[in-house]
């Protein structure tokens, strides 16, 4: 064991979590910073639920963690573009429902479990401000996810994001849908896990309210699912620039979300924050090592984030299109399809970690 000292983290969500499991197991004592009164992530976003791609025996071998009782593998997953239906390959895809915040079915909740068992300190209402910048200790970890005062205050490129979100207990769970349409840039988005679920509709421009109508009604006609509790958000996403995935920034170390370990194309976070919390652990007792690894997880970033703009970006508000070729192929020979393709091929991209649709 190493000589314990303290290593200061920054963001109780999953990823500050896992750093400091990881720092306690070596030996170092380990204090926890959160401006929210508790741990789980940004009150704005969590309780919530997600659907990723992850394959949770080597994730769980990597971090030492069993995770296995808090991901739950999907049932049912449709596309929707428009009013056609696209049902993926989900047992190829590997695709799991999970839950983040302080739930006691949640994944941060098993974390801090973990955490406090192993003596790791937590200071909650405890924001990092601007005035702290120049004295934090060496091997300082910051994982404070989607909080845009954050990235400005560290001078990270990052992309402002805006969205309708419902939450709250519903009667199902392991379901999840997509749905493209040209109101938005990017998809409505439902998951559901421990009869809970998490509804959103975002963009990377602001959404007009008749676009959330628009989407209400799709889920009215095609999934019998309504909620009147919507409340409209924005925050940051580190997918400004090809370069944005960085271990290191002015002397800190990131994990999470804000380290850019995500995927550019859907922009999926949990995996990539879940194997960056180790990374930046290990940023503080081996170094190289840690280079190595963050370089590993994300080396696909770059093709993927210029795929996203420079292909899907310019056929993305041809949805009529999109829906015509779906159709043209027929929805079950595109599924059975999929999963010859990802079966028998890699991915042009992948997923940060561990993710069936990379390379490990």
């Amino acid at each position: 064991m190493s000589e314990a000292y303290d290593v200061t983290i920054y963001g109780a969500g999953m990823s500050g979590l896992v750093a400091a499991i990881d720092l306690a197991r070596h030996g170092y004592h380990v204090v926890v910073h959160d401006r929210e009164e508790g741990y789980g992530g940004d009150s704005v976003y969590n309780p919530s639920t997600h659907t990723t791609s992850i394959d949770v025996e080597r994730t769980s071998e990597y971090l030492g963690i069993d995770l296995s009782p808090v991901f739950h593998p999907l049932i049912r997953c449709p596309f929707y573009f428009h009013e056609s239906v696209f049902h993926p390959p989900l047992e190829v895809l590997d695709m799991y429902t999970v839950e983040r915040g302080n739930r006691p079915t949640s994944l941060d909740t098993l974390l801090y479990a973990e955490a406090t068992r192993l003596g790791v300190e937590f200071r909650f209402s405890s924001p990092l401000r601007r005035e702290d910048l120049g004295r934090l200790p060496e091997n300082t970890i910051i994982a404070c996810g989607l909080t845009p005062s954050v990235y400005e205050m560290l001078g990270l490129p990052y992309l402002r994001w805006y969205g309708w979100i419902s939450r709250g207990e519903i009667g199902f769970s392991n379901l999840s849908w997509i749905w493209v349409d040209e109101v938005v840039s990017e998809y409505g988005y439902l998951s559901s896990c421990n009869n809970y679920y998490f509804d959103l509709l975002f963009s990377n421009r602001h959404i007009e309210r008749k676009a959330l109508e628009k989407y209400r009604d799709f889920m009215v006609r095609h999934e019998g699912v309504e909620h009147d509790n919507w409340t409209y958000v924005s925050g940051a996403v580190p997918l400004a620039s090809p370069d944005n995935p960085r271990l290191f920034h002015q002397g800190l170390i990131l994990c999470g979300t804000i380290s850019g370990a995500m995927d550019p194309f859907f922009w999926f976070g949990i995996l990539g924050a879940l194997v960056t919390g180790k990374v930046a652990a290990m940023a503080v007792y081996d170094r190289s090592k840690a280079i190595e690894e963050f370089n590993r997880f994300n080396r696909h970033y770059r093709r993927g984030y210029n795929f996203k703009n420079r292909v899907w970006y310019r056929i993305r508000p041809h949805v009529n299109w999109l829906e015509w070729q779906m159709n043209l192929v027929g929805p079950s020979r595109m599924t059975r399809l999929a999963a010859l393709y990802f079966r028998r091929f890699r991915a042009p991209f992948n997923l940060p970690g561990f993710a069936r649709l990379g390379v490990y």
